[in-house]
Order: structure tokens, then C-alpha cells, then sequence
């Protein structure tokens, strides 16, 4: 990463942002506790295309980082990034573009403008990226992967492969993409199986509805948060769901693509985010954030941490990193000690900060 003046960076921030966000005090070696470098993006407001990237590290720390290292804002609603051996993709939504950065130094280094749809989430294998696109979001029947060759930064319109309606993540094991189908602007309940030997080859996993985060566990199970379609709406931000379909925890079997386990929420209550660190899975529902075990046999409904109102949510190190939902002022990095609760950190982000990186 590249290294600006720590003390000059600090009291620079220092004097703009705490005094906007009320900050509580700063416990600096919360960094070296985790042993990573850490980036926050955050989407900004979709018709100003002000998307911005944050850097935090051990040694120091840049709120607007792709903007102060390339002079220009990332001009779009930045959705996710992917992050290669060398390079980084920044997946803008709204423009359909991905634009190119060095990892280490997020310079720009190339944008890729033809090829997408309203893309969300990457996935690298190899020598390509795969990427979900919604295709025309009002559309149900036009949804696709984008294969991105990394070594040209081009799309490979002769390897586009067709999808069900409202892919959302993407992940791969043993040369096989895992898409869960979070269903764009309605809603869907499959999870995809994509074997790369034959792309034509493509395995539905019926789940739940509005599956979204997924990752492998230490058991090898792919772990599906499905959220449940919401059926009615709260009036104010974040218009959380006031009723919705069953959201659940399920277990999928890569071996043969069976549910060994389903962890259901109790009816009208729905987890919204989930991660994963070292065993444990914490999910995210009614401003707290839960912890169980690979092996637990239900959901946990007590202990959680309180939060707040939030957006997005990683965990490492018994560290819990959370960004407060606001798409009208600053945003709030927030790092917990899940052992007992305290806040170790704190600062201020972009507007809709959504989602938190560790870069080695």
C-alpha cells in the first residue's frame, strides 16, 4: 500500500471528519491486532455517481483513497470489488463498468465499458473473471455471467453464459461457480451451479427465497443466507421488511448439491447480512449481530451485539467491522471486540459505505 505522512494524514481527519460524525476515541492498534489492510467502498448516491473507496491500515489511513490517488472520482455507484493477484476490479453498477486498479496502490490502470449489464459481484478463476450481470434489471429473463480475460481487460462476448433471473454472488471451488440468485427487482430462491468443464452444464439448488451472501465453511459446505422476500415495507430508512417469506441459514452438500442443513428464522424475521471467520457465522437482523457455530442445530436470538442500523458487516480476528447505514451524510467504520463488546475504532467513510475488505 502506499504510505502517506501518518501524523499529517490523522490531523487532517481529525479536524474535518470527527467533528461531523462525533466521534468517540480512537484506538490505533486495533490494525495490528488484525494484521491487515483494510478497504471500505461505499456506494455513494446513485445520481450523483459519487461512489468512493476508503483505505485503512496499519500505518495509516486515506478516507477518499481511488480519488486522491487518481484525481478523479470512480463517477458511478460502486457495487462490489473483486481483488486479484495484482489487480483490483471496481464494479460499477449504475454505468456498467469495472474499472482497473493496481491492488496495492488502486491507480488506474484500465476500465472495462462494453460487455456488462448492470453488473454486481466477480469472481476470478485462472485467467478470467466471471461476472453476474443483471442484464435490463426489469427484464427476468436475460440475466448472465460476463467472462472477463484478465490479461486484455475484454470482455469475451463468445463465452457469455446464459443464467436465471437475479444473480447476485458468485463464488468458485473445484472448477465449479457457485451464483446465488438474490432476484434483482423481484425475487428468487435457486442457487446456481456453473461446472466450468462445460459451461453449458448449469445445476439449480432450490433454497429459500432471496439467497445472497454465501461462503464455504471449514466443513467444506457452501453456507447460503437466504433473507426472505419482504411482503411489506417500513415507511422510513432503511425501510426494513415489516413482513416477509421464511430466511434461513442453509448447508448445501458441494458434493452432490443436497441441503444437509436449514437453519429457519422464527416468521417475519429475516437476517440481512451475514460473515464468516474461524468457525463461527454472524449474521446481522433487528440492529444486533449474532454468533453460532458450524454445528448449531437453530438460529441464535440472544447475546447478539448491538449495532445499529447497518449496511455492511466483515469479521476477522474476533474483530467485528461495521459501516452505519446513511446515504444522506458520512458513513461510520465502526471495529468491535467480539469477545467483550467495546468499540476499539471508529471513522468516518463515504456516503453508503457497504462493503469491508482485507487485503494482505
Amino acid at each position: 500500500m502506499k504510505k502517506y505522512s501518518i501524523f499529517k494524514l490523522l490531523i487532517l481527519l481529525s479536524v474535518v471528519f470527527v467533528s461531523c460524525v462525533k466521534e468517540e476515541t480512537i484506538v490505533q492498534n486495533v490494525f495490528e491486532a488484525v494484521d491487515t489492510n483494510i478497504i471500505v467502498s461505499s456506494e455513494g448516491n446513485l445520481d450523483a455517481k459519487d461512489g468512493s473507496v476508503s483505505y485503512f491500515g496499519k500505518n495509516d489511513s486515506d478516507i477518499f483513497y481511488y480519488e486522491n490517488v487518481n484525481g478523479a472520482k470512480v463517477a458511478g455507484l460502486i457495487q462490489s470489488i473483486c481483488f486479484g493477484i495484482e489487480d483490483a476490479y471496481i464494479i460499477l453498477n449504475d454505468v456498467s463498468q469495472i474499472i482497473v486498479v493496481d491492488k496495492y496502490t488502486f491507480k488506474k490502470k484500465a476500465i472495462v465499458q462494453t460487455g456488462l449489464g448492470l453488473p454486481r459481484y466477480m469472481t476470478i478463476v485462472g485467467s478470467k473473471g466471471y461476472i453476474t450481470n443483471w442484464g435490463d434489471g426489469t427484464d427476468e429473463t436475460d440475466d448472465y455471467l460476463a467472462v472477463l480475460d484478465l490479461a486484455t481487460n475484454k470482455i469475451v462476448e463468445s463465452e457469455k453464459i446464459a443464467m436465471a433471473n437475479g444473480v447476485e454472488r458468485i463464488l468458485v471451488k473445484d472448477n465449479k461457480l457457485y451464483v446465488s440468485h438474490k432476484g434483482g427487482y423481484s425475487s428468487n430462491n435457486i442457487v446456481s451451479v456453473v461446472d466450468l468443464s462445460d459451461a453449458n452444464k448449469i445445476t439449480t439448488i432450490t433454497v429459500k427465497d432471496n439467497p445472497d451472501e454465501m461462503f464455504f465453511n471449514n466443513a467444506g459446505e457452501l453456507v447460503v443466507l437466504c433473507q426472505g422476500k419482504p411482503l411489506s415495507y417500513g415507511s422510513t430508512p432503511p425501510y426494513p421488511a415489516l413482513t416477509n417469506t421464511l430466511s434461513s441459514i442453509t448447508f448445501i452438500n458441494t458434493a452432490d448439491n443436497s441441503i444437509n442443513k436449514e437453519l429457519v428464522f422464527a416468521e417475519n424475521t429475516r437476517a440481512t447480512l451475514m460473515d464468516y471467520d474461524n468457525g463461527n457465522i454472524y449474521y446481522y437482523k433487528d440492529d444486533k449481530v449474532f454468533t453460532i457455530k458450524d454445528d448449531a442445530t437453530k438460529i441464535s436470538t440472544t447475546n447478539g451485539i448491538t449495532v445499529g442500523s447497518i449496511y455492511g458487516m466483515s469479521t476477522k480476528d474476533n474483530h467485528l467491522f461495521t459501516v452505519s447505514y446513511s446515504f444522506t451524510s458520512l458513513c461510520k467504520l465502526k471495529v468491535i471486540n467480539i469477545s467483550d463488546k467495546t468499540t476499539e475504532y471508529t471513522s468516518a467513510v463515504g456516503l453508503g459505505a457497504a462493503k469491508i475488505y482485507f487485503i494482505e
